[in-house]
């Protein structure tokens, strides 16, 4: 398996895994999305934690941690951990139909799943969705206020796609100490820590610009957000369309 930053950037194109960074080397058409389903009580998981650290601040994807809940009996509560996540991550599987919900668990682009940890089939995945159809967005502030802008169903895509747009409010980074359980007396940072998701309002296929109050997140104490334009399939997250990020200064 190649390893240096050379090899992978050959191999890989716009997804490039070095040593210690994920680099762009070509503009994606739209960012991929990675949903890391992680915990702190998953003695697996820090490789994965790692990886998902070097995609933070690559154009070509938004990198979301998203701490499950159920591994806290073994000894250590997850204080990112929510609920809301094991959820997701168990509907993920129960559309995909293969029941398969663990950790380190990335989903990409809502639509398929790969083990966290394993560089090699995460780039793999990643490439597999560099060219995807995908509807433009973009955040832009102007005073307090976020502007979303989301452009129409692009030419390729079906006429009946459309979608919800779920918005996620993150940590930029989130450090720690774990004193008990698997990891017990490792320190560990974890990047775009996902604390609230909700569904704001939906996509019918035509261009629509929605706005955000900066100050929201501001008061949670939260550092960016990204805005999903996902699909509901019978109740369930189903394909990611499009996707938005946002950094607060």
């Amino acid at each position: 398996m190649p390893s240096s930053f050379a090899a992978f950037a050959l191999f890989f194109g716009a997804f490039a895994f070095g040593s210690g960074s994920v680099t762009a080397k070509a503009k994606s058409p739209a960012p991929v999305v990675v949903e890391l389903f992680t915990s702190q009580g998953c003695s697996s998981c820090p490789p994965a934690d790692k990886l998902l650290g070097e995609m933070v601040g690559n154009p070509n994807i938004i990198a979301l941690t998203e701490a499950v809940d159920y591994w806290d009996y073994l000894g250590w509560k997850d204080d990112n951990a929510r609920h809301e996540h094991t959820l997701r991550q168990q509907d993920y599987a129960r559309l995909r139909g293969d029941r398969r919900v663990y950790t380190p668990q990335m989903v990409i682009n809502g639509r398929v799943h790969v083990v966290g940890s394993r560089r090699h089939d995460v780039a793999k995945t990643l490439k597999r969705f560099e060219a995807d159809i995908m509807v433009p967005m973009s955040l832009t502030q102007k005073g307090d206020v976020l502007t979303l802008d989301i452009g129409a169903r692009p030419q390729g895509m079906a006429p009946n796609y459309e979608g919800n747009l779920v918005l996620a409010y993150y940590k930029r980074a989130v450090s720690a100490d774990i004193k008990r359980g698997e990891n017990r007396g490792r320190k560990i940072v974890y990047h775009n820590v996902v604390g609230d998701m909700r569904t704001i309002g939906m996509w019918h296929g035509k261009a629509m610009s929605v706005e955000l109050p900066m100050s929201e997140a501001r008061k949670m104490g939260y550092d960016g957000y990204a805005v999903l334009l996902q699909a509901d399939v019978k109740g369930y997250p189903g394909p990611i369309y499009g996707a938005a990020q946002f950094e607060l200064k």
